[in-house]
């Protein structure tokens, strides 16, 4: 966040120093903007960096969960749309919603698609 920051700040200088400095061709203002410039970058490369190390590097996904959020995203009712219409896509999604079941469940509910219609799960081993 702080470099984030930073880096919004010499933006701001940049903008400045551009649209200030500039008189017959010579942008007095060049070295502020330059150096403003490289230390964005050497704070954005540094924050990339330290994210990657300290964060990411070791991150691991879990096949089990994102399998479990898929299925009960309601985002799934779009992918229904094309065989149902938007309209009862979305009423599905308020439905499931309310009553905290998943799209597919109300759908083999509903027997609105026959099951092998159904869309099937992209995560592999879910």
């Amino acid at each position: 966040m702080q470099a984030a920051a930073r880096v919004l700040g010499n933006d701001q200088t940049i903008t400045l120093c551009g649209a200030a400095g500039g008189q017959f061709q010579l942008n007095v203002m060049m070295p502020v903007m330059a150096d403003a410039l490289l230390e964005s970058v050497r704070l954005l490369a540094g924050a990339t960096a330290a994210l990657t190390d300290l964060c990411l590097a070791d991150m691991e996904a879990n096949p089990e969960a994102c399998a479990a959020a898929v299925e009960k995203s309601l985002a799934m009712a779009t992918g229904l749309n094309p065989y149902i219409g938007y309209d009862r896509a979305a009423a599905l999604a308020k439905e499931a919603f309310a009553t905290g079941q998943t799209i597919r469940e109300l759908c083999r509910e509903k027997k609105i698609l026959p099951t092998s219609s159904l869309p099937r799960r992209s995560i592999p081993g879910a």
